[in-house]
């Protein structure tokens, strides 16, 4: 059976109402497709990282300060040589100010701080971060905005800081002092705590776990508002209406008594905090 036609000028209407939809519907899309493009020039913009070696000869015992607001630090255990070594990674895109970075002796400790131009903020995608191996006895404090901040075997005292960063802590001869606002902590503490030491661990918002072997021979105060989580024996005492809410304290070892105890402190404002053993082991 014969079907019928449409006249020519509806034939005519209707293919360009069609037309008209496929445009329409790009019109609603395009914003999502232009964004996806904008992400993918984004990405063709970047460099490859720029990697870098520095060596530099420090005098003995000269103390060493690294304040990186771009990126994470690490730091490994460089030898009983005093040479620092600095190996460095930037993520620098396309038409972003350069990251200046010349580590040098500044009143007398070794400044690593890299920085941009005065006024200028960090690019989408801008970073440095900063692998470091110090070498035995150089203390070393620590300072990001929101990177990492690892350390492992260092043979040194540790003073480490970030704003929201996380931090942890492992083979480390020295003290270690820790304080981070949102991050996680995670330190092991080896072996005895130098007599008359005292050792502050401290997270606002993020849990702080803390590894220690029976050979601390330290008083161990910890406080949050959350749960304690422990290996070892403790007493606490609440305090309604305080932030934190309550303090415990464990004796782990034979601390000295007066002047020559250890102390280590750990606290939590809202998270828990954790006071573990770590195994020993025994060949059988």
């Amino acid at each position: 059976m014969h079907k019928p036609q449409l006249p020519v000028t509806l034939r005519s209407f209707a293919f360009v109402s069609m037309i008209g939809c496929v445009f329409a519907a790009g019109a609603v899309v395009s914003p999502a497709l232009s964004a996806a493009q904008t992400a993918q020039d984004s990405a063709e913009t970047m460099r490859e990282p720029q990697r870098r070696d520095d060596s530099f000869k420090l005098p003995e015992g000269q103390p060493i300060q690294v304040d990186n607001p771009y990126g994470s630090v690490y730091m490994r255990f460089g030898g009983y040589e005093h040479q620092l070594d600095i190996r460095s990674t930037v993520q620098q895109p396309d038409g972003a100010a350069s990251i200046a970075f010349q580590p040098a002796a500044r009143d007398g400790r070794f400044e690593v701080a890299p920085r941009l131009p005065e006024g200028v903020e960090l690019a989408p995608g801008q970073r440095i971060d900063l692998v470091l191996y110090v070498p035995k006895g150089h203390a070393v404090t620590v300072r990001t905005a929101s990177g990492v901040i690892e350390s492992r075997g260092v043979k040194s005292d540790l003073d480490l800081g970030t704003d929201a960063g996380e931090i942890a802590v492992r083979g480390t001869a020295g003290t270690v002092q820790a304080r981070t606002g949102d991050g996680r902590i995670e330190i092991t503490l080896e072996d005895q705590a130098p007599p008359g030491s005292i050792q502050s661990i401290t997270s606002r918002t993020g849990t702080v776990a803390v590894n220690v072997s029976d050979k601390l021979n330290a008083e161990v105060r910890m406080s949050t508002s959350q749960q304690f989580a422990t290996d070892y024996s403790i007493a606490v005492e609440h305090r309604d209406g305080e932030e934190p809410n309550k303090v415990a304290t464990a004796v782990v070892g034979t601390p000295k008594s007066g002047k020559d105890k250890a102390q280590v402190v750990l606290e939590s404002l809202v998270s828990e905090v954790r006071l573990l053993r770590k195994g020993v082991f025994i060949d059988p």
